[in-house]
């Protein structure tokens, strides 16, 4: 593999140079083989070249060219932007009182920086790292997660696979994205962090093309939301029933903020290396969810928003896989949108954005990272068990898959209002390709079932009540009750006779 540097002789693009031997100076795009890596450092006429992956795309590149179209462009999908003065004073727009740098690349961020500025303008391009900056660790406070997290969501939105994020923080702790650069300045802590990136990068792809991601051992887990409903068409607390810990468990969102009334059930099964048997293990959950409720009458609801505001959401994680922001685009492209064209459009809509948007990825503490964009899926069995095998292959097969750009403006905002039928051509493409990859033929009848659907402009029901559709019997409260009394007299009769 080579990696080449397309730039129009930017120091920055000269400092890299001169750190990375293994980066060479890209000449025309014949030069670039197909295992090869092209990264573009800012806008020149040079078109994309056919073959390789390209870091920072030309038309990625172009949506940070203006300022303001960026931050349209950011805002209509659900992220803050300030283009206004930081403080002025009339107090028009909002006033910062902390800013972040994060550099990132392949969608990783290298580090965070950090200054409290007495007054800032943002009628200027941030590309650097000043002086007033200070490094700070990803963990020193809370807040520096959401700001990477914001930092990583605003990249990915704009199609790009590295750049600087500029973040400003308001005394009322609401994060603001004041810029994006594709053309960071890359000098001293900077230039060193982008340089070990790319050499790392290397090193990766490397190891990968020589071993490949082996089938045995990805690993695949899940966590579920699901709600409770009553007779009445109430919503029921899951912290009725379960503690925030568990397989069977509650999210951390509560009524009205409160941290006690907990609404939301978790279904957490063990993760497998056979994305079948993880379908097989959230059946045991749900069972195991069924047991302590012991309610027939409580249905579980799922889908996007079975009770509003409460969006529910179907979380894949991965590990034994290495993160990539070309896995993330896979995910978005194989697993992400197909689950999208069988939501219900009108909760689908009103959760996104602001949940399950494009690329919608956490970090795990176990190494791995878990993709967040699909609704709870587990209103449908067959949808259930055709997106794990899904996310299974794409971890398997992610190097191989050709990629939409899916970050295009009117392809964003076709996916964030439900306009499904914009979508369904790039859909059938994707499955042609994916259709072609080794492991697809060990799945092909479990994905059957959701690709008819699509074919079909047919969506998932969310007025199901999901152990009908799982056939999940629930236990009565005397029947639970019978046979912890029958435990407990074993228990005793081992004692008397042992």
């Amino acid at each position: 593999m080579t990696c080449y540097l397309l730039h129009s002789g930017q120091p920055s693009a000269q400092r890299l140079l001169a750190r990375v031997p293994r980066l060479k100076p890209y000449v025309s795009s014949n030069a670039v083989g197909a295992d090869d890596m092209v990264i573009r450092f800012g806008s020149s006429s040079e078109s994309d070249p056919a073959t390789g992956n390209v870091f920072n795309s030309n038309a990625a590149i172009q949506r940070t060219s203006s300022k303001l179209a960026m931050a349209r462009l950011l805002r209509r999908v659900g992220v803050r932007f300030a283009t206004k003065e930081g403080s002025d004073s009339n107090g028009d727009g909002p006033r910062f009182t902390r800013q972040y740098r994060v550099p990132l690349f392949d969608l990783t961020p290298l580090a965070c920086f950090r200054a409290d500025p007495e007054e800032m303008w943002l009628n200027k391009r941030l590309k650097k790292v000043s002086d007033g900056f200070r490094e700070v660790s990803f963990t020193e406070e809370k807040v520096t997660m959401r700001v990477i997290h914001l930092a990583m969501r605003a990249l990915h939105a704009l199609g790009l696979d590295f750049g600087l994020v500029s973040i400003g923080m308001t005394q009322k702790g609401v994060l603001h994205v004041l810029d994006v650069s594709s053309v960071p300045v890359l000098q001293g802590r900077i230039a060193d962090l982008y340089a070990k990136a790319i050499e790392d990068y290397i090193e990766k792809e490397e190891n990968a093309k020589r071993t490949g991601v082996s089938a045995n051992h990805v690993m695949l887990g899940t966590d579920v939301e699901v709600m409770l409903r009553n007779a009445a068409g109430k919503m029921v607390l899951a912290s009725n029933y379960f503690p925030r810990a568990g397989r069977v468990g509650c999210d951390d969102r509560s009524v009205q903020f409160d941290g006690k009334r907990l609404p939301l059930m978790e279904l957490r099964p063990e993760p497998e290396t056979n994305p079948l048997q993880l379908v097989a293990n959230l059946r045991d959950t749900m069972q195991e969810a069924a047991r302590v409720i012991a309610r027939p009458q409580v249905e579980w609801r799922a889908g996007s928003m079975p009770f509003r505001p409460y969006c529910t959401g179907g979380h894949i994680h991965f590990s034994n896989v290495p993160f990539s922001r070309r896995l993330v685009c896979a995910l978005d492209n194989y697993v992400g949108l197909p689950a999208m064209l069988v939501e219900d459009s009108a909760t689908a809509s009103l959760r996104r954005p602001r949940y399950g948007f494009l690329g919608d990825v956490r970090m795990k503490d176990y190494g791995g990272f878990e993709y967040r964009t699909p609704a709870s899926f587990v209103v449908d069995a067959d949808v259930t068990a055709a997106l794990f095998c899904l996310a299974y292959i794409v971890a398997v097969h992610h190097r191989e898959l050709p990629l939409a750009d899916l970050y295009a403006p009117a392809r964003q905002m076709d996916f964030y209002k439900s306009n499904k039928e914009n979508l369904y051509a790039l859909a059938e493409r994707n499955f042609a390709h994916i259709r072609q990859v080794s492991t697809y033929e060990r799945y092909r009848d479990y994905i059957a079932p959701l690709l008819t659907m699509i074919s079909q402009r047919r969506s998932w029901d969310e007025g199901v009540d999901v152990k009908q559709v799982w056939g999940i019997a629930t236990p009565t409260a005397r029947t639970v009750a019978q046979r912890r009394g029958a435990r407990r007299t074993a228990r005793s009769n081992v004692r008397v006779f042992g």
